[in-house]
């Protein structure tokens, strides 16, 4: 009887280390350690692009035709873009005025790495609640701008 309960003991003890050891290591690694993100965000947007060119001057070219237009390198070519959103909803309002100023656009969905996500995302819902056309001008140029950061 007394052998078996000093096995009990053992087994016990060996159990109970286990878990303080175990228990610390999980603390220390919950309060101690940093999460490590080194994963870019990336966003998927609908653009309204009125070209793409391989070259930066042409590009620039015409950038200037066209009021808060900007330039978007991907992958080499430079691509004019005049509006962008992540809804369809936001994207047709933009749509709506920039066919009433005759200008010529292509859609298109771009992603597109974002490191500040959540203002990109803000700028979008207030462009779908939008109805006023400066406003929803001034959200799209914030919106432009903000991709050019990046």
């Amino acid at each position: 009887m007394l052998n078996v309960v000093m096995k009990v003991k053992k087994k016990l003890l060996f159990v109970c280390l286990a878990l303080v050891i175990g228990a610390t290591l999980a603390f220390f690694t919950l309060f101690y350690l940093e999460p490590t993100n080194n994963e870019e965000k990336i966003l998927s947007l609908k653009v309204l692009q009125t070209g793409v060119y391989s070259s930066y001057d042409n590009a620039l070219e015409a950038k200037e035709r066209v009021e808060n237009a900007i330039i978007y390198e991907d992958n080499g070519l430079y691509r004019v873009l005049v509006g962008a959103s992540t809804t369809d909803a936001g994207l047709e309002k933009i749509e709506t005025i920039m066919a009433k100023k005759g200008i010529s656009y292509y859609k298109k969905d771009l992603v597109v790495k974002e490191s500040d996500q959540d203002l990109l995302l803000k700028y979008n819902m207030m462009l779908e609640k939008a109805n006023e056309e400066e406003t929803i001008l001034l959200l799209n140029a914030r919106i432009l701008e903000k991709m050019v950061e990046v």
